[in-house]
């Protein structure tokens, strides 16, 4: 067999609102024998259907345009194809109706907080209806990491430290506390952790 069939026009888990679907399309090659358009086609849920072809080397790519793409369930391709030694090859596609939800609004829930999350979409085209949908997730716990520190001498006596986050993420409004911990001096004596807190303010207000 020397029948290929690639290039599908959707990718996996790819998604299109209906109106911009348009034409499938998918490649149809054999670079041993030569393909036959009177052989070629799409089936649509069981029915071949109307195929147009666009030459390419080796082959074709096939084309077809469903008239309908509203009702709900899963859309059955199947890319048939035949060369001129009557060798077929089939490559079945199933495309699923549904929705496309998206979250754009940037929300801090604070560390290792369950989040509930629930969905309703709308179907007004064809058998109206309402589906809702549910699910939850936890946020990232925080997360106690040694910070790295550059000493700079102040004078002769007072020294001076720079502290470099690990994260550059931070919210106005919120309150962070920084513990310093570890200091010795020349004779080896620690220092009592040292913490302090700073809130951001928000430039704009």
């Amino acid at each position: 067999m020397s029948i290929l069939i690639d290039n599908f026009s959707m990718e996996v888990e790819e998604w299109l609102p209906v109106a911009d679907l348009g034409s499938f399309s998918v490649d149809a090659v054999d670079h041993v024998n030569n393909i036959t358009t009177s052989g070629t086609y799409f089936i649509h849920d069981g029915v071949p259907v109307v195929t147009t072809f666009s030459g390419i080397t080796g082959g074709y790519r096939m084309f077809y345009t469903p008239v309908d793409v509203s009702a709900s369930g899963v859309i059955s391709l199947v890319a048939h194809v035949q060369n001129d030694v009557l060798e077929t090859a089939e490559q079945a596609f199933y495309l699923l109706y549904g929705y496309n939800a998206k979250f754009e609004e940037w929300v801090d829930w604070g560390p290792y907080v369950q989040v509930d999350i629930r969905v309703q979409a709308s179907n007004s085209v064809r058998c109206s209806n309402t589906v809702g949908e549910g699910f939850y997730f936890i946020t990232a716990d925080l997360e106690a990491v040694n910070l790295g520190a550059t000493i700079v001498a102040v004078e002769s006596v007072d020294l001076g430290a720079k502290i470099y986050p690990q994260s550059t993420t931070f919210f106005y409004g919120e309150t962070y506390t920084v513990t310093v911990s570890g200091v010795k001096d020349f004779a080896g004596n620690i220092m009592e952790p040292y913490t302090y807190s700073f809130t951001l303010e928000d430039p704009n207000n």
